[in-house]
C-alpha cells in the first residue's frame, strides 16, 4: 500500500513588515533533525531549532505539523495508478516539549483528509539567539508493511527557510536500512522534501534503488518470460 505523507510547519510569527517593498526575514529554522525509529510502530521526533533574524525580540507563535495518506486500489502486488484517497493518519503518544524539557501545549484533530498535530511556542526569542523545541508522535500507518521490506517516507516543509536539515532512520531489532532517498540538506521558505528509507531482514546493500520495486518488477518478468515460453512451446508440443 502506497502512502505519501505531508507536513507544514506554520508558525504565527513570520514576517516582520515590509520596507521598500520587500519582505522582510525575521525567523528561520537554523537546524532541523528528524528522528525516525522503525518497528513495531513509526516513532518520529523532530527537533528544531529556530533563530531570530532580527533586532528585536520575537515570539514563534503557533506551529502546525500536517500529516496525509494517500492509498490507492492494489491488484496483488501492484498498485493502481490514479487511485489514490487522500485520508488522516492515525497518531498517539503526541507531546511536545521545549530543549530543556518544559511541556509545550500540543493537540491533535482531524481537518478533513489530513491530521494535524498543532503546538505553541509563547518563549520570547532574543535577538540573534535561537530556541530549540521537540514535537514527538507515534503511527502504525507511517510505514508500508511487506512480507521482506517496510518502507518509510516522512515529509520536512516550512513557510520558512530550513538552513540545516539531517535525517536519521532506526530500524527495529533484526532489520537493516537497505536503502535510503536522496533528499536536500536545507529548503527554501515554501519548500518540501520527502525523507525516506526501506528496511528488510535481509542483507542487501544500499546500492540507491529501492529493492522491493526491483525485486517485485524482476518477479514480474520472469513470471511473464515463462508464460510466454509456456504459451509458445506448449503449442508446439501438442
Amino acid at each position: 500500500m502506497k502512502k505519501i505523507y505531508f507536513s507544514l510547519l506554520l508558525f504565527a510569527v513570520v514576517l516582520a513588515g515590509v520596507a521598500d517593498g520587500q519582505v522582510i526575514k525575521v525567523i528561520s529554522i537554523s537546524n532541523y533533525t528528524l528522528d525516525v525509529k522503525v518497528g513495531e510502530k513509526v516513532a518520529v521526533k523532530n527537533t528544531i531549532t529556530v533563530k531570530n533574524l532580527i533586532g528585536s525580540p520575537i515570539v514563534p507563535g503557533i506551529g502546525e505539523i500536517r500529516l496525509q495518506k494517500r492509498s490507492p486500489t492494489k491488484v496483488l502486488f501492484f498498485s493502481i495508478p490514479f487511485t489514490e484517497n487522500p485520508e488522516p493518519v492515525s497518531v498517539n503518544g503526541v507531546r511536545a516539549y521545549t530543549g530543556d524539557g518544559k511541556q509545550i501545549p500540543v493537540n491533535v484533530t482531524s481537518e478533513g483528509d489530513y491530521t494535524s498535530i498543532r503546538y505553541e511556542i509563547w518563549y520570547p526569542v532574543e535577538p540573534g539567539r535561537e530556541f530549540t523545541f521537540v514535537v514527538e508522535y507515534e503511527s502504525e500507518e507511517l510505514a508500508e508493511r511487506g512480507i521482506l521490506f517496510s518502507d518509510v517516507s516522512i515529509p520536512v516543509g516550512s513557510d520558512m527557510e530550513i538552513q540545516s536539515i539531517n535525517a536519521r532512520f532506526h530500524p527495529a531489532s533484526g532489520w537493516k536500512m537497505v536503502y535510503s532517498g536522496r533528499a536536500p540538506g536545507r529548503l527554501p521558505a515554501g519548500g518540501i522534501a520527502f525523507y525516506t528509507a526501506e528496511f528488510s531482514p535481509l542483507p542487501l546493500p544500499d546500492v540507491g534503488i529501492r529493492w522491493s520495486v526491483f525485486l517485485w518488477s524482476l518477479v514480474l518478468l520472469l513470471s511473464l518470460v515463462v508464460f510466454t515460453y509456456i504459451t509458445k512451446y506448449g503449442k508446439k508440443s501438442e
